[in-house]
């Protein structure tokens, strides 16, 4: 079996919760292998800028190759190889900013899922068996709910909690900076007021009093702080017993992390962006409590158990970081399952009913707050046409058109 087409399509359409409950155009970006057997593959990429260009520019190169080889081909497209006996099965730097971080691997995410899913379905197989088998037949979700148009309403907090919780989800994780955002005194200088600090924590109580013990809370920083904030907050936070706290400074340094982890009472979380080199860095500086792969900026799947396994040495648990659609969702499930030191996968899109619906399953997406991992074959989901016509970014066209 050999590669005979690498393809792309983009989807674009309204998420209405968005950031802080507010509206936001969402856009997602697919890819499609096929292959001389009539097997097909689908993966999704992170719409970023620079990103499908990476998985055009390597088409040329994955024409004509064994599927089954994914780690060989994620390898040499992040890494690159060295010539042997005076072959080249790889150039020596494929990637076009010769690093690895950024679309580069971002592209090879992409291409590696839609891999997976045609290795699966060519032999029958599931991908979380490819991935080694599973420990969990359910992933738990743990639901991304930003925060609220009035962060000052305290019902508006209350009513988020509630409907999650009533939609069967017991997990959930809310944005730091959108909670009393218009209590911020400057905008540049990554510092949170102690009266803000205090808001925060009354706000975040409403929550917690709303779900009781039964639901685990997050808070997501999205790098936004500085060291003395962060504390500060943790600090303010403690009560509340929150599952983690996640990014609360930016990741460009993991002393300076380091520095959060040893002082904070909550758990610090962290690695959305990372490669595995990364991880292991962080991990050696002992900056992180919680590990945070997503399968879309890490280099896949494959890449994604390896970083689970790096983390699981080191006694240490692992979420799944995730804004993808609910076919990166699934993929993503394979690797919680195939993983035990897992604790939840995100999900950011539970307002979209579009998102959703876009991925075609045997059974629904969610059930009791979690996705079940069955024996289907490859990713066992596949991408709906009649979604994915309504939504097409503008020149796009579905894949068999």
């Amino acid at each position: 079996m050999r590669v005979t087409d690498v393809r792309t399509m983009r989807l674009l359409g309204p998420d209405p919760h968005g950031i802080g409950g507010r509206s936001r155009t969402y856009e997602f970006l697919f890819v499609r292998i096929d292959t001389d057997a009539g097997v097909t593959g689908t993966g999704e990429a992170a719409a970023f800028p620079g990103v499908e260009d990476e998985i055009r520019r390597c088409r040329e190169w994955l024409l004509g190759r064994d599927p089954f080889e994914m780690r060989p081909i994620v390898r040499a497209l992040m890494y690159g190889a060295l010539p042997a006996d005076g072959n080249l099965p790889a150039p020596s730097i494929m990637s076009s900013t010769a690093t690895q971080v950024g679309p580069p691997v971002w592209g090879a995410s992409g291409v590696e899922m839609a891999l997976c899913d045609l290795t699966g379905k060519a032999l029958g197989v599931s991908v979380s068996t490819l991935l080694g088998g599973s420990f969990r037949g359910r992933v738990r979700v743990y639901l991304d709910r930003s925060g609220v148009p009035d962060p000052s309403d305290h019902d508006a907090w209350r009513q988020l909690a509630d409907r999650a919780v009533a939609d069967g989800f017991n997990f959930l994780k809310f944005d730091l900076e959108q909670v009393a955002p218009e209590m911020t005194a400057d905008a540049w200088n990554r510092s949170l007021t102690t009266a803000q600090i205090d808001e925060i924590h009354d706000r975040l109580s409403v929550i917690r009093d709303r779900v009781g013990s039964g639901t685990e809370i997050a808070l997501d920083g999205h790098m936004c702080f500085d060291v003395d904030s962060a504390l500060r907050a943790a600090q303010a936070l403690r009560p509340l017993r929150l599952r983690w706290l996640e990014d609360p400074i930016p990741v460009t340094s993991a002393t300076s992390l380091a520095e959060v982890r040893q002082r904070s009472p909550i758990p610090i979380c962290g690695g959305e962006m990372f490669t595995a080199e990364q991880f292991r860095q962080f991990v050696e500086a002992s900056a992180i409590d919680i590990g945070h792969p997503d399968v879309l900026f890490v280099g896949g799947l494959h890449e994604a158990r390896r970083v689970a396994d790096l983390l699981d040495v080191f006694n240490l648990p692992f979420a799944l970081h995730n804004n993808g659609s609910a076919l990166a969702t699934v993929a993503a499930a394979h690797v919680g399952a195939s993983s035990p030191n897992l604790l939840g996968l995100e999900y950011h899109f539970h307002d979209a009913t579009w998102i959703g619906a876009l991925a075609r399953r045997n059974r629904p997406l969610f059930e009791d707050g979690a996705i079940t991992v069955d024996d289907a074959p490859g990713l066992g989901a596949e991408l709906d046409p009649t979604v994915c016509r309504r939504y097409l970014a503008p020149g796009e066209q579905w894949f068999d058109e």
